[in-house]
């Protein structure tokens, strides 16, 4: 019988983890920010050095993984992430199951392998023999290079014929009975059967959206993972609720918060995991900007009201500048709920929202989201601003120059 692992080594990769964790998050903050929001879950039953759900678990098993060295575990970790990040399981399309996980973890692969820093490349594969585990010889290949796991599939599929993946069966804590997985050896990781359900791909674009977000406004000088930005505008649906919106942005973004060992991520206390928790001078403030020109008719402009007394409701600084060519007014939250009740919307000109964003620059303010409630027929500052943009529309618009667009249900 194989000794089961100290309590020792326990505590020390709960210790490494909680280090890569922080350091991911300064080196790259896109790998970090997603890392944060997951449970790293020791599996000792893991017959392989991790595992994830792509939703909310990854699993190691600390027998393996500690004999691994630094750099080598981050490969493993970013490597779960990847998965995460380009949903390979929901994906797979019928595929041959076999070489669908090896072009997933190939395209992966790759892809950590390029990761750097300031001091260079990040992480290192994992290789060689690992006692109790065997030999690790991770899927990486440089001719896959920029390759998408599709290419990467047709490629496999024109070189070997398809194999039918031997099975493995598997229990893991804090997640739902697995039973059979394929094992494809790909030397890091098992990968579950999982399918998301629509709630949960939701989830997971809210979380991409959000590290995207985190990570410009970080001003990290490393690159996003190619095809990310292009991914998660593809998933995204173009009719977006509120909640999940303001959810996505309000307090997620970056750029007036900051991480402090002061207040500690209370989540992670309970795993003896001392990570930083989020914290903030300012409780974040939204600026909405109001199109009120000659081509928003009087039911629109109605409907629009509607939309900010949800949004009021939702968000602690609500700043309302109503403008059409020029800012006429601008209403502050402790305002807002009588300037509804009045509806003394001020207008009725051409359309520029290029004063609007002049106005927000000359009062240095960052706000964590701006909204455009508008038809989109109007000029734009050239370059898309420091923050996040959205731009709620009816269903007759104009075409945005940068930033998302959210059709509401809104008259046209």
């Amino acid at each position: 019988m194989k000794a089961a692992p100290t309590v020792d080594i326990l505590r020390n990769e709960a210790r490494r983890l909680a280090a890569l964790r922080l350091e991911l998050l300064d080196a790259h903050p896109f790998w970090g920010h997603l890392l944060l929001q997951v449970q790293l879950v020791p599996a000792l039953s893991l017959p392989t050095l991790a595992a994830t759900d792509c939703r909310n678990h990854i699993w190691y098993n600390p027998k393996f993984t500690h004999h691994l060295d630094f750099r080598q575990l981050g490969f493993v970790l970013a490597h779960e992430i990847g998965h995460h990040v380009f949903e390979s399981l929901s994906r797979r399309d019928g595929r041959n199951l076999h070489l669908w996980n090896c072009a997933t973890d190939y395209a992966i692969n790759r892809m950590v392998a390029a990761m750097e820093s300031d001091r260079g490349r990040l992480y290192q594969a994992p290789s060689g023999r690992v006692p109790g585990l065997g030999d690790v010889q991770p899927l990486l290949d440089k001719r896959f290079d920029g390759m998408t796991a599709e290419q990467i599939y047709d490629k496999l599929w024109e070189e070997s014929p398809p194999l039918e993946p031997t099975t493995i069966t598997l229990e893991l804590p804090r997640g739902p009975g697995v039973g059979k997985v394929s094992d494809h050896h790909g030397g890091i990781d098992v990968h579950l059967p999982n399918r998301l359900s629509a709630a949960d791909r939701g989830a997971l674009v809210d979380r991409l959206s959000s590290a995207v977000e985190a990570h410009r406004a970080s001003g990290a000088n490393v690159d996003l993972p190619p095809g990310v930005e292009r991914l998660v505008d593809g998933l995204l649906p173009p009719s977006v609720p509120w909640q999940r919106l303001l959810a996505r942005y309000v307090g997620e973004a970056q750029a007036q918060q900051d991480y402090s060992y002061a207040r500690p991520n209370r989540r992670w206390l309970m795993e003896d995991l001392l990570v930083p928790g989020l914290h903030s001078e300012d409780p974040g403030r939204v600026v909405v900007a109001v199109d009120t020109s000659g081509s928003i008719g009087p039911k629109l402009l109605q409907a629009m009201a509607s939309e900010l007394g949800r949004l009021s409701t939702l968000v602690p600084q609500i700043t309302v500048l109503i403008a059409d060519a020029q800012v006429h007014t601008e209403v502050p939250t402790q305002d807002l709920a009588g300037f509804l009740q009045r509806q003394t919307f001020k207008g009725g000109g051409g359309t520029n929202h290029v004063p609007v964003f002049e106005w927000i620059a000359k009062r240095n303010l960052r706000p964590e989201l701006f909204i455009g409630l508008t038809d989109l027929r109007s000029h734009f500052p050239a370059v898309k601003p420091p923050f996040p943009v959205v731009w709620v529309v009816p269903k007759r618009h104009g075409r945005a120059p940068w930033g998302r667009v959210c059709e509401a249900e809104l008259p046209s």
